[in-house]
């Protein structure tokens, strides 16, 4: 997605909300062809501009740069786009492409004239369905594929290499595509993308429940969202993030130095609540790095680098938790109230050996971890409805058989979708590479075929060392420019997005 300032809707309880998750469309039936483009060329750049609708009324526009123009079309689908308006934001109106190429948090720009310059052809689809903006996989995908077979039919010669790309929540529709159409698409990319949006938005459930046993049990989360539909729906899941918020906003002005009050348990042991805060963000997974924290540099008030990597979970906390509210609120329409439980997750678990070393003093020692994960232990656990969770696990999942190249650019301290999603995929993606590879050496003879190659690249933006600044009173300077690097959602610079669009071409 386009980075929106998610922290003003910590203070804003107004009527912002996204549709829709990964598979809550029906695939559009063949119907009448689309019409053919209307295209234009500049003289002065060869840059030839075609605009149109696909059969369903989606918008499309393709650029192809005729002087240099070197055979490779580069397909974008972007992430998802809020449904309601609030202020600083304006949803789209599904008249307009929106974003044609990779939009970057750290420019404000895409890298249309980059790619253009370079000889990339450029392609890209927008519509607006229910609400949905162009992220849902199961009606986007054969879109996607439609806009291809138009780029063809136009540039049947010159068009040689089709490669298909997006960022966040379109993941899915980008690794779908891949396996719905085999062999259509050169290659393909993922940026900062939730290839697993189910296992992504498991994360921010667990965090608002954590967050409920520590700070506030008014916070329902998960639990919550899905009961209404509609504007009305919106409405109570931004309830619950106003409710998340207030606490937020409360450990971003105290850093969390007052002691627990909840759960009971814990209150005699004066932990500080900022223990919690960052056994919550180690639980869940957030990073321990931010766009202003680099969990290193210290001072008079910042006196230990755990307390550094608290303040980045802060940081971290607010965007995740905004995240997790539209799109839970979004699949809990599709599946039903109830999608979520953890009666089966053992939090205990997820806190590794390493980091109760690393953070050991930051999360109040020994002691202090015993009696938080004990209380933890303790608390009351959420039981979803069984046909809604049977629904949420029916929710698309790659099943990573696709023999297309895939090249996945990640942040290293992605706030929003979390560096190990790319992690999983590769892992996976690597696990069926390998019974591949295994099948082709079990036969005998000479005919087996061409030998299975490794199809997935994995890189990473990575942080500079050290890059957190204080002011004059000490605190930490948040509101200052952040990292050059490795920090945000969708935010790389224009050397780091053209490096990943080279690589993809190089893979096709």
């Amino acid at each position: 997605m386009k980075t929106l300032n998610v922290r003003k809707s910590l203070a804003i309880v107004s009527a912002a909300a996204l549709l829709v998750g990964a598979t809550a469309l029906a695939i559009p039936t063949a119907g009448a062809a689309a019409a053919a483009p209307t295209c234009t060329t500049n003289t002065k750049t060869s840059v030839e501009t075609c605009k149109g609708a696909l059969a369903n009324g989606a918008v499309y526009e393709i650029r192809v740069p005729h002087a240099n123009f070197h055979g490779s079309m580069y397909f974008w689908a972007h992430g998802f786009r809020p449904t309601y308006a609030y202020p600083g934001y304006t949803p789209p109106n599904g008249k307009t492409v929106e974003e044609l190429t990779p939009f970057s948090a750290n420019t404000g720009k895409d890298i249309t004239s980059q790619m253009l310059a370079s000889g990339r052809a450029v392609a890209a689809f927008d519509r607006k369905t229910n609400g949905g903006y162009n992220w849902n996989a199961a009606e986007s995908i054969p879109l996607m594929k439609e806009l291809i077979d138009i780029a063809k039919a136009k540039y049947t010669s010159s068009l040689t290499k089709v490669i298909i790309y997006g960022s966040s929540g379109a993941g899915p529709l980008i690794t779908g595509f891949n396996e719905t159409y085999p062999g259509v698409a050169d290659a393909s990319g993922i940026m900062a993308g939730a290839t697993n949006v189910s296992a992504a938005l498991r994360t921010g459930c667990d965090l608002f429940y954590l967050l409920s046993v520590f700070a506030d049990p008014n916070i329902k989360g998960c639990a919550a969202f899905g009961a209404a539909k509609g504007v009305n729906g919106h409405m109570l899941a931004l309830q619950q993030l106003g409710l998340a918020g207030a606490v937020l906003t409360a450990w971003s002005k105290n850093l969390g130095a007052p002691a627990l009050e909840t759960p009971a348990a814990v209150k005699p042991y004066g932990i500080p609540q900022r223990s919690a805060l960052l056994l919550i963000g180690l639980l869940g997974g957030l990073p321990t790095k931010s766009s202003h924290m680099d969990g290193i540099t210290t001072n008079a008030l910042i006196a230990e680098q755990s307390i550094n990597s608290t303040v980045a979970i802060l940081e971290n906390f607010q965007d995740a938790l905004g995240t997790a509210t539209f799109t839970g609120q979004a699949i809990g329409e599709i599946t039903g109230a109830g999608f979520y439980d953890n009666t089966k997750t053992d939090f205990s678990s997820l806190l590794t050996e390493e980091d109760a070393a690393r953070f050991n003093l930051g999360l109040s020692g020994d002691d202090g971890i015993a009696v938080m994960l004990g209380a933890l232990k303790a608390a009351p656990r959420i039981t979803g409805t069984p046909a809604s969770v049977a629904n949420y696990a029916k929710l698309y999942q790659p099943t990573y058989a696709s023999t297309t190249p895939m090249v996945l650019l990640s942040n290293e301290a992605d706030r929003l979708v979390l560096a190990g999603n790319a992690v999983q995929y590769n892992d996976r993606a690597q696990a069926a590479y390998q019974a591949r590879l295994d099948a082709w050496n079990s036969q005998s003879g000479v005919k087996k075929g061409a030998k299975p190659l490794p199809i997935t690249l994995s890189i990473y933006a990575i942080t500079p060392e050290t890059y957190t600044k204080y002011t004059a009173t000490g605190l930490p300077d948040l509101a200052g420019a952040p990292a050059v690097s490795g920090v945000g959602h969708q935010s790389f610079t224009v050397k780091q997005s053209m490096t990943w669009v080279a690589l993809m071409e190089i893979s096709a």
